[in-house]
């Protein structure tokens, strides 16, 4: 059975948490009985204590130009003495994850405007033997687990994004149309008591400028992205952490 989500763009504005890096992996730790989610580069090396919105690129890899290894999900040792409660997760839990819309199209022409794509259109987050595969309809398929959060309470995994149309991942005729994609995921951990996180937006660029992709991201963090939560930033601060929140063109610095 299809199960459907809808996305209603529009309805509310909230103020904008952070503009995604590039590439940067979902951080996802613990702190007050909540899951939050975190980015850190694995290039720069830049954390950003919260995140909602994450940019991928496909068409990497000529070979396979519809497949891209993102997200990632990683809340490694390099969290110690930067994020709040050292960006541990419970131990011994399986982070998973519910889709929360539709997938999101934007052809890359005028104001940065989301609908659904072409009926024959569809992206695949996959995990071993389990994809879950969205369209502008719904979902079919079983979500994956993302992974264990075994003895110490750190991951790192990635998902496999499979941008797919009718003749799925051909390389000939007809492909997937070139714009940009979106999908609002909430993470999740069974059984250890944790609330389930903020949502959080996957922003796909499938073949158009850097340019382009950076407007839709920012269009998705100013209307979709939840605001940091007032007491995570000030009880960090109170810390003495170094938080960084970053905008295009601004970074913020909380320091008690």
């Amino acid at each position: 059975m299809r199960t459907v989500f809808f996305l209603t763009l529009g309805l509310a504005t909230f103020a904008s948490s952070s503009v995604a890096h590039a590439h940067s992996d979902v951080l996802p730790y613990a702190y007050n009985g909540k899951l939050v989610t975190g980015g850190h580069d694995d290039v720069t090396l830049e954390n950003t204590i919260v995140e909602r919105v994450f940019g991928y690129d496909f068409g990497e890899e000529p070979s396979d130009p519809y497949f891209i290894g993102d997200p990632g999900f990683n809340n490694g040792a390099f969290a110690v003495g930067i994020f709040p409660n050292d960006g541990l997760l419970p131990a011994n839990f399986t982070l998973g994850f519910d889709v929360l819309t539709t997938l999101q199209y934007w052809d890359g022409t005028g104001a940065v405007s989301f609908g659904p794509p072409a009926a024959d259109v569809s992206l695949g987050l996959n995990k071993g033997a389990f994809t879950v595969t969205v369209d502008g309809a719904g979902q079919t398929g079983t979500p994956p687990s993302i992974g264990s959060t075994g003895p110490l309470g750190r991951l790192h995994v990635h998902l496999g994004s499979l941008l797919n149309s009718t003749d799925g991942t051909d390389l000939g005729d007809p492909n997937a149309p070139a714009g940009v994609y979106m999908l609002g995921l909430q993470l999740k951990l069974p059984g250890s008591g944790v609330a389930n996180s903020d949502p959080f937006f996957l922003v796909y660029n499938n073949g158009l400028d850097e340019a382009t992709h950076d407007l839709a991201i920012e269009w998705v963090d100013a209307h979709l992205a939840p605001e940091p939560s007032t007491w995570l930033l000030v009880a960090t601060a109170a810390a003495g952490v170094p938080a960084f929140v970053r905008r295009k063109r601004r970074r913020i610095r909380l320091q008690s």
